[in-house]
């Protein structure tokens, strides 16, 4: 599914210059698409190896998190990728992401000047949805 995407066929075009995607280790290696290393039947991975799919992991848990908490705040997103059928649905899916996230991090800052926090809710509603635990 992912060789079909306008990203896995055009990625040189659609990513600034320097930038990549992280990925995990079901993705193909490309210049701009990072992902673990994968130890061979003939060799294991060298402690740099280790060391780099470590943090790796680190930042893809924190993704994760992340993607739990906005499930658990918007309801919208649980079964938003059930839609999508088409480039068209496909484009409104990352239209409606965003503007989550927008309103995510505007309650945030209203919450802020308020004292009070509605994150800790949010957290656990991800969990219940399936999202990672901490």
């Amino acid at each position: 599914a992912f060789q079909g995407t306008q990203i896995a066929q055009d990625a040189e075009h659609l990513l600034p210059q320097g930038h990549w995607i992280w990925a995990d280790s079901a993705y193909p290696t490309q210049t701009w698409c990072v992902v673990p290393f994968k130890a061979t039947r003939m060799a294991g991975l060298s402690r740099g190896q280790k060391e780099y799919n470590k943090h790796l992991s680190k930042v893809r848990v924190r993704v994760e998190h992340a993607f739990a908490a906005l499930k658990g705040r918007f309801q919208s997103l649980r079964e938003l990728r059930l839609h999508m059928n088409s480039l068209r649905d496909i484009r409104i899916a990352v239209h409606w992401v965003q503007c989550c996230i927008i309103l995510h991090n505007m309650i945030i800052r209203f919450e802020e000047r308020l004292g009070d926090s509605t994150m800790e809710w949010a957290r656990m509603e991800g969990e219940e949805c399936g999202g990672p635990r901490d």
